[in-house]
């Protein structure tokens, strides 16, 4: 169970059932969780509270994620945040736009359903200046 002193998660996603899927799994994984469902006034949020790590949905219809990471990682505010690009194995523009927008992954959907631990262990590797290959898009 999640304390004041566990990390903190956030999921910025429009389709609330997958972000329900994940939610869970970061809770169980001793993470405080929430989810977001994007719209103009999340960057300000985020930076007034930044969390530990970001999951965005890059294909998000509801606002442009992409640019999202590209105005979070401009923030010195949220300079310490992992942040963590998801799509479907099947957009693989959308794995380079999140890349080039600042994402520190970007990984298929899958991944963030079924490997959560493994790719939040990536994540803190790379955070912490490993290099690593990509996750595989699939």
């Amino acid at each position: 169970m999640a304390d004041e002193a566990s990390p903190r998660a956030v999921v910025v996603d429009d389709n609330l059932m997958f972000a329900m899927m994940i939610e869970p799994q970061l809770k169980r994984l001793g993470y405080q969780a929430r989810t977001l469902s994007g719209g103009p006034a999340t960057a300000q949020e985020l930076a007034a509270s930044p969390p530990d790590v970001l999951f965005v949905n890059l294909t998000s219809t509801r606002h442009p994620a992409v640019e999202l990471v590209r105005e979070l990682r401009g923030r010195a505010e949220l300079a310490k945040t992992g942040i963590v690009g998801y799509a479907g194995h099947v957009e693989r523009r959308f794995f380079q736009e999140g890349r080039d927008a600042g994402a520190d992954m970007v990984v298929p959907n899958s991944a963030v359903r079924a490997s959560l631990p493994e790719v939040l262990a990536k994540l803190q590797r790379r955070r912490a200046g490993a290099a690593e290959e990509e996750w595989p898009e699939e």
